[in-house]
């Protein structure tokens, strides 16, 4: 047999497992467990002109499509064109050369030509696959060039044409950004292609095996899915699995047990063979060994070295150009390309392109938690030879070592209890203070510290209440804001105390509780529950009415009035026809009323503020109704062309608005008026046809005067509503907001905040006035299910399929500054500065602007003191100059940075300046006595981005290239206080909110929070922190 690694192993066709790379066409026949995921791609594939397929890195993008997908699709009588090559001067003509099989006239309009090239040969569907789109993404992210307006042009011509976009899911965004101008309903159609599940994977272990004559055994392929699922600490460490089966690892194995197998005579997966080669970890460990074994002792050095800086400790894997490598592993770059060539050859690292230049990573992420651990098993390889020769000199060295082996051992154990801390965190953010805490007093470890930070951050802000067993159904607040309310499949319905996320009293029912709600005092309560019964409460958890029975028909909604006199609600009717609409005085013996008209589903039933009337809407019927909460009198038929989605009354509770399944919102008065005509998602008719787009929630905010609507296409649209009966002009949309659908949304009670949420697990929340800039708010792994502003507005809290009850505390909304070459204000007003031309102008002067700039120079960044009394410039040259606004004179300058300088920073008192380069290096100056810095703070693999400082001036966050946020102590040394990473989409701007008291950094359009007395603390600050907020909080 040879001595090659598995990896340069030719695949054959006597192999069923074909190891690392992608499948094609001719693996077909060994590609299992994924028939259903090609499927149902196709379905989407030919109901839209565009499908958006996304996954994780190594879910197997490229597998799918090319062996399954696309033969599928020619076999179809589909011709398929297939483009991943982005490392061409122009994208576009290069697509626009492979559709059409020759030269096209450049233009917004060349994929619309090319593909009418094709189609005139060939009248069949054309299905355009753009793989690995990211790399364009990255390659052209300076200029995109007319692939997306010829994109655009492509999917509105009309032509029998379909656009697959496969990328890795951490680019959503910004294929939004790329596309949102020129494609409509960008996301009406989409496939998120998830890891395998258990039995997927058993499938796609045992077929291939048997197909090719092998047998496996049955324990081996239990015990193989057990140990390819992630365990709680490796969600924790890692963060790489999302409840599924890493493809990469388990072909890996798969190949490697088979050919074992095949040199001991026989053909299958052995469960003695899995145990002989040490398991998952031993088996990958071995190929990682078995690459290196011909490294001598300094070239594996250079192996560890390279790939712990490709691993990094967050999980998400990073790509370095050579140069930022070389500097981050201490290496020198000739040493270092010769590590990479082999493990490049086998499929351990592989290239890309970036920005024209090539940059290096890791093949999967998958291999973070393999990788790691072996490159510092080689350093402690090294440590432990230094110490057994001194140890030959010296019999203390001995001791020594014992120690160190004994304090290793101690670190691994605190890094794993760290780690499965750090998956509880959300579940109870006190208890997860404490144990952090107590573990870091024991530990020096810099992974304890970083996890007590989490902890302390989320102990401040995002306090999670405790989970529901199966989903948590509904959240929600008393008028008051002193309670809140959840409920959840596990047949509990709790209230809980706003103040101390106590639960104060908890009901419980045979079955899963749908509903819940309270009175405006928090102080009557009623559920309702799948076992038949409705009841109503006290804070207490004393029952004072009960409605219905155990084992009767299922309640499927509830409602109290805000007096807590009287409750509405839904159940499923006894005779099977329409389903029962029921209201009741509480107290005493159950009386219901019903409430005949509906048939079919009914949706909701909703008493108003002042508990007289009830609002319902039928699914089947198209109809609104309102009622006489008290006699059981229909007052209004609101009637509609389509089925009704959502209704609810407006704050003052005269007006009903009616998102409708056709894309229409309707308003009317409760007396069953009409105001005025109805309002229209803004949709391309064509695509329309194609995929209908509905209207699934729209809510008035509490001055009537904006209408805001969630729909199924993932955009939030909002009207602003003229004095008449009419809107005062078209929608403003919030595109892309909920990839795959927005399912509700609602205004705060002041009208400054809307809080929606979708399909994707994801909250948002906007701030008046309102834009494209969100809070982001996620941590359910589930769908969303339930969520509301608190009455003030400074909290959000939500429910999950996974059976997590959230608080998500609001703080103010200070959004970063806009980047760009525009124009720089000083902070006083009286000054200003035009990056693209070099100019200074004065307020007083605006006519007689001073030039800055020598000939030939350009700006790369700018920035005024607090008081705007001095401007600090740097140039593409790496000179940096400090100028008096005021007259223009020189107060520093220094031109030996050789460095184009893109990030500038002043102290609170503009007595110091802070640079940031191309080099990746942080460079401080104090103005009173500057002096010129060549060396600075090693800070970034890669540009720094952006820096900015506390408003004491004592701590500076910087941003660069490789991802990461990181703060500094003004002075302190070379080492940051605490780093913010993992980020897979990069980290682009950080700053301190105003008060200094939190950590503002943005990723694309989302905007992350982070507690800053946790993140701009030393590890040696925190447990002193941590005791006073454990402290303060018990009092």
């Amino acid at each position: 047999m040879s001595d090659a690694p598995l990896s340069l192993l030719p695949v054959d066709a006597t192999d069923p497992y074909i190891g690392l790379k992608p499948y094609t066409e001719a693996e077909r026949d060994r590609f299992f467990g994924r028939e259903r995921d090609a499927q149902l791609l196709i379905n989407k594939l030919f109901s839209h002109p565009l499908t958006l397929l996304y996954a994780p890195s190594g879910v197997g993008k490229t597998s799918l499509l090319r062996a399954l997908v696309m033969p599928e699709l020619r076999g179809e009588e589909a011709q398929v064109v297939y483009f991943d090559k982005w490392n061409s001067l122009d994208p576009c003509d290069a697509v626009a050369q492979v559709i059409a099989g020759g030269d096209v006239p450049a233009g917004q309009g060349q994929l619309v030509d090319a593909a009418k090239l094709r189609l005139t040969r060939d009248s069949t569907t054309l299905v355009l696959v753009l793989d690995q789109f990211e790399e364009y993404l990255q390659r052209y992210a300076g200029d995109l060039g007319m692939l997306p307006a010829a994109l655009g042009a492509l999917l509105r011509a009309g032509l029998d044409v379909r656009v697959v976009l496969s990328f890795r899911e951490e680019f959503l965004a910004s294929v939004d950004a790329c596309l949102r101008a020129h494609v409509l309903a960008l996301f009406a159609s989409t496939y998120h292609l998830e890891h395998l599940d258990r039995e997927r994977a058993r499938e796609a272990i045992m077929a291939p095996a048997l197909k090719f004559g092998g047998r496996c055994d049955e324990v081996l392929v239990d015990q193989l899915v057990d140990d390819l699922a992630p365990s709680d600490a490796e969600r924790g460490v890692a963060r790489l699995f999302r409840g599924g089966i890493e493809l990469p690892f388990l072909q890996l194995i798969c190949r490697c047990l088979w050919e074992h197998a095949r040199q001991a005579g026989a053909a299958g997966l052995r469960m003695a063979d899995y145990r002989k080669l040490g398991g998952r970890r031993g088996i990958i460990a071995g190929y990682l060994r078995e690459v290196t074994h011909n490294f001598g002792p300094l070239q594996s050095l250079d192996a560890a070295k390279v790939l712990k800086a490709l691993a990094p400790r967050s999980g998400v894997k990073i790509a370095y150009p050579i140069d930022a490598l070389a500097a981050q592993a201490q290496l020198s770059e000739a040493r270092a390309r010769h590590v990479l060539d082999i493990l490049q050859q086998h499929r351990i690292v592989r290239t890309r392109d970036a920005g024209g230049s090539v940059s290096y990573e890791l093949q999967h992420d998958a291999f973070i938690e393999i990788v790691r651990p072996w490159a510092e098993q080689r350093f402690r390889c090294r440590n432990r030879l230094i110490g057994g020769l001194a140890g030959l000199l010296l019999l203390a060295g001995i001791g020594l070592n014992a120690l160190l082996w004994q304090n290793e051992r101690q670190e691994r154990e605190d890094r794993r209890v760290a780690a499965e801390l750090t998956d509880r965190i959300d579940v109870d953010a006190r208890k997860a203070l404490e144990e952090a805490l107590a573990l870091a007093q024991v530990s020096r470890d810099h992974n304890v510290s970083n996890t007590l930070r989490l902890a302390i951050s989320n102990f401040l802000q995002n306090p999670a209440l405790a989970p529901h067993k199966g989903a948590a159904n509904v959240a929600a607040y008393s008028a008051d804001g002193r309670w809140i309310l959840t409920a959840g499949e596990d047949g509990e319905a709790r209230l809980v105390d706003s103040q101390t996320l106590q639960v104060r009293a908890r009901v419980k029912h045979a079955a899963a509780v749908v509903a819940v709600a309270a009175s405006a005092d928090g102080q009557r309560l009623v559920s309702a529950g799948r076992d038949g019964v409705l009841r109503v409460w006290d804070a207490a958890g004393h029952e004072l009415t009960v409605c219905g029975r155990a084992g009767g028909s299922p309640w499927v909604d509830a409602d109290i009035s805000k007096d807590g006199r009287r409750v509405a609600g839904i159940r499923e009717s006894e005779d099977g026809t329409a389903p029962d609409l029921l209201v009741t005085a509480v107290g005493g013996v159950c009386a219901l009323t019903r409430l005949s008209g509906h048939f079919g589903n009914v949706g909701s039933a909703v008493l108003d503020d002042a508990g007289e009337r009830v609002l319902s809407f039928g699914n089947n019927d198209n109809t609104a109704r309102v009622w006489n909460a008290v006699s059981g009198v229909l007052l209004a038929t609101l009637t509609h062309p389509d089925e009704v989605l959502s209704a609810s009354f407006s704050a003052d509770g005269q007006q009903v608005v009616v998102a409708v399944a056709d894309g229409s919102i309707y308003r009317w008065t409760t007396s069953g008026q009409v105001i005025g005509r109805p309002l229209e998602i803004p949709v391309d008719p064509v695509e329309a046809e194609q995929r209908p787009v509905l209207a699934t929630s729209a809510r008035l905010s509490p001055d009537g005067r904006t209408l805001v609507a969630a729909s199924s296409d993932g955009h939030i649209y909002l009207w602003t509503l003229g004095e008449g009966e009419q809107a005062a002009g078209p929608a403003q949309v919030l595109q892309g907001v909920h990839p795959g659908g927005a399912l509700s949304v609602q205004f705060s009670q002041d009208g400054k905040r809307i809080l929606s949420f979708g399909v994707d697990d994801t909250l948002r929340v906007w701030d008046t006035p309102f834009s494209f800039l969100a809070r982001e708010l996620r941590g359910h792994t589930q769908g969303v299910r339930s969520a509301t502003f608190s009455p003030d507005g400074r909290e959000v809290l939500s429910a999950g399929a996974d059976g997590a009850v959230k608080l998500w505390r609001l703080q103010a909304p200070d959004l970063l500054p806009p980047t760009g070459n525009g124009l720089i204000l000083g902070g006083n007003g009286q000054y200003s500065f035009r990056l693209s031309t070099g100019q200074l102008f004065a307020s007083s002067a605006p006519g007689a602007p001073r030039d800055l700039l020598q000939k030939g120079e350009s700006v790369r960044s700018a920035t005024f003191s607090r008081d705007g009394a001095l401007l600090a410039v740097g140039m593409a040259s790496g000179r940096l100059r400090v100028v008096e606004s005021a007259g223009g004179t020189t107060r520093f300058e220094t031109d030996d940075l050789e460095s184009p300088l893109f990030a500038l920073a002043f102290d609170g008192e503009g007595r110091r300046l802070a640079s940031g380069g191309a080099d990746g290096r942080l460079r401080l100056y104090e103005l009173a006595s500057p002096r010129a810095d060549r060396s600075g703070i090693d800070a970034h693999a890669g540009p720094v981005f952006s820096l900015d400082v506390s408003p004491d001036g004592s701590r500076l966050v910087s941003t660069g290239a490789d991802g990461a946020a990181r703060v500094w102590a003004w002075g302190a040394g070379h080492a940051p206080l605490s780093t913010l990473e993992g980020e897979a989409d990069r980290v682009r701007d950080a700053r301190f909110s105003d008060d200094g008291r939190r950590i503002l950094k943005r990723n694309g359009d989302r905007i992350s929070t982070f507690d800053g007395n946790a993140w701009a603390r030393s590890d040696a600050e925190l447990p002193a922190y941590a005791r006073s907020l454990l402290g303060f909080s018990a009092k």
